[in-house]
């Protein structure tokens, strides 16, 4: 099944009371819902792995790691979920107390290629996220086994056999504990 996506745009106050439809995920991009099926088992294990990385990596910081929560940018008429992203620590749990959508931008925000995603699709929600003051996206190509790391400055590819140094937190990741199966 192909993604797709709502001909009027709506404002995220909108999106925000959209019910959506059985079976499939849902997001705001620039206006318009876009729609996809669920992932299948090697898209949710790739991201299941770089949460629990990142997860060892955030324990002693002020930020956190978390998975497939819609975040709003107003400004930009969107509301994507990543499916891993990285987010102060206090911003999280201010809004699970308050029971909202994540308002601010992550420092770090990482999205899972699946058959469904679109290549314009996917550089909509880089520019979003570069435009919102995400610090780093990570493009990660299960099937390809690489990562394309987007920065403010900088754009780099890597494969399986390296290691990514994270900017935000310290420490690095071994590309080949991201695609391990477990």
């Amino acid at each position: 099944m192909s993604a797709a996506s709502s001909r009027i745009p709506i404002t995220v106050e909108q999106y925000e009371h959209f019910e959506g439809y059985p079976g499939l995920r849902d997001e705001l991009i620039y206006g318009r819902i876009a729609m996809s099926p669920p992932p299948k088992p090697l898209h949710q294990q790739i991201a299941q792995n770089i949460d629990r990385l990142l997860n060892a990596l955030s324990e002693t910081t002020p930020y956190i790691a978390r998975q497939a929560t819609s975040i709003k940018f107003p400004a930009l008429n969107s509301m994507p979920a990543p499916d891993v992203f990285i987010v102060r620590r206090d911003d999280w749990l201010k809004a699970c107390r308050d029971d909202v959508y994540l308002d601010v931008a992550p420092i770090l925000v990482v999205e899972v290629i699946s058959p469904a995603n679109r290549k314009s699709r996917v550089e909509q929600k880089i520019g979003i996220y570069r435009s919102s003051g995400v610090q780093e996206v990570w493009i990660v190509h299960p099937k390809k086994r690489t990562v394309r790391v987007c920065t403010e400055s900088d754009e780099k590819l890597y494969t399986a056999d390296d290691s990514i140094a994270l900017t935000a937190l310290t420490g690095t990741i071994q590309l080949s504990d991201v695609f391990r199966l477990e």
